[in-house]
């Protein structure tokens, strides 16, 4: 009687899983694994309530728990993996812009935003180093990076509404059109 439970709770697990539109993609894949873990772990309390702890279907509940904690952890890290090598790409393709020694006078937008992307990369990758570079300067990079702080500098300073973007516009009639 036990394992045709234990059959229909498996079931019941992948009409679950597949409700979620489990398609390949690890957000699903790891959304899918939370919800059934939930599930399962929703069944051993109701199976320890009902005092059915010593069975096979028990046993392979706890096991099936057990395994979705591990499914869910190796694409906890696998997001962890892809977003550390995101940021460093990120901040190789910002230092292949800011290598150029004249980017900033030539296209101070495209530096602003190389700026912001290698702020950004840095402070993904400050938060594996120890205090104080974890939460505290690794998330001000990040923010300062995600907020465009340079970008939006470079607008504010530079910009066709700045001093300097109105006396660049009396140089150059075009100035701010693009």
């Amino acid at each position: 009687m036990s394992d045709e439970l234990f059959g229909r709770a498996i079931t019941r697990v992948k009409v679950w899983a597949g409700a979620i539109g489990a398609n390949g993609d690890a957000k699903d894949m790891k959304a899918a694994a939370i919800v059934a873990q939930q599930r399962i772990d929703l069944a051993l309390k109701s199976a320890a309530f009902l005092q059915e702890t010593n069975s096979k279907s028990f046993q392979k509940l706890v096991d099936a728990s057990a395994y979705l904690g591990k499914v869910v952890e190796y694409l906890e890290k696998g997001e962890k993996i892809y977003k550390d090598l995101k940021a460093v790409n990120q901040i190789f393709d910002a230092i292949q812009v800011l290598k150029n020694d004249n980017v900033m006078i030539d296209d101070p937008v495209a530096a602003a935003a190389a700026f912001d992307d290698l702020f950004q990369g840095f402070g993904k990758l400050a938060k594996h180093f120890p205090p104080p570079f974890d939460s505290t300067i690794g998330e001000l990079l990040e923010q300062c990076g995600e907020l465009r702080f340079f970008s939006n500098m470079n607008r504010v300073m530079a910009g066709p509404g700045s001093n300097l973007g109105r006396a660049k516009s009396m140089l150059s009639p075009n100035y701010g059109e693009n």
